[in-house]
């Protein structure tokens, strides 16, 4: 998961850069083709059954495919359009609605130190990204909102875990998201420079690679427990947003960074002491 979370994070750096020169679905299309075509070689080299997995999904996998594509226009729109440090401090609030509808409808167990260790990465995501929400309101509403829809997309991945094969699931939202944002950009169609393009390809290359552990994580692991190590992206957004988008890096976001990873670390241990007893 903290994979998923640096290759998410330096993602938004190319969404962030080139947002001037191409719209939300255009970044949203390139962002799925390069998934669908890993994700298609890794289902023929496991010679899975595409329709007979998705039949085993059901309604599921059909929900993580749309939450999931919804949440992803959302981000991006807001990436684009508002200060990175508000948008990422919205967008943490993803794991607060995985670990409530885990234990609301997949039925996990919310432990006092899951709870704690929540409200320790929130306190710690508000002291390093110090969001002023002075952007414009719209964009900061759409980044809360892909908080709610991504929290609802990765408790469904969660429940899939039980049905369908990991390289399935991601062929699924990547296929679904893909033909979406490919109907979509078309009216608004803008063909990139070639700098803006190789971005374009960057990104769809490490939403790829953050996609992959992601969904392997919630694979191996109970969504409300997997969730909490999604706080690292403050820490990785916060550097690569000072080294490559003129940022701030101050002290507060030092401070914050640590106190995210002392509460990912208390899990951590939390996690490996139940294990073993």
């Amino acid at each position: 998961m903290l994979v998923s979370s640096l290759s998410f994070s330096i993602m938004q750096v190319f969404v962030k850069l080139s947002s001037e020169e191409v719209g939300t679905f255009e970044q949203t299309f390139f962002r799925n083709l390069v998934s669908l075509i890993i994700a298609a070689v890794m289902v023929r080299r496991e010679n899975l059954q595409v329709f007979q997995e998705i039949k085993r999904g059901g309604w599921a996998l059909w929900g993580r495919s749309f939450f999931g594509f919804l949440g992803i226009v959302l981000f991006f729109y807001a990436a684009g359009h508002a200060r990175q440090a508000d948008v990422a401090m919205l967008n943490r609030a993803s794991p607060v609605f995985v670990t409530l509808l885990a234990g609301i409808f997949l039925k996990e167990k919310i432990t006092p130190v899951k709870i704690a260790s929540t409200i320790l990465c929130l306190v710690g995501a508000y002291i390093a990204m110090q969001p002023s929400f002075d952007s414009n309101p719209f964009p900061l509403l759409a980044a809360l909102l892909a908080a709610v829809v991504s929290g609802m997309a990765y408790t469904m991945l969660s429940y899939c875990k039980n049905f369908t094969h990991p390289s399935a699931i991601i062929f699924h939202f990547s296929a679904l998201s893909t033909v979406c944002a490919g109907l979509m950009m078309l009216p608004n169609l803008v063909i990139p420079s070639p700098k803006v393009f190789v971005m374009l390809l960057l990104i769809g290359v490490f939403a790829a690679g953050g996609q992959f552990f992601l969904t392997y994580a919630y694979q191996q692991a109970p969504a409300s427990e997997v969730s909490i190590y999604q706080y690292s992206g403050v820490v990785f957004t916060a550097v690569f947003s000072y080294a490559f988008l003129g940022e701030t890096l101050s002290k507060s976001s030092i401070i914050g960074g640590i106190v995210i990873l002392g509460a990912i670390f208390w899990v951590f241990e939390n996690t490996r002491k139940e294990k073993n007893t």
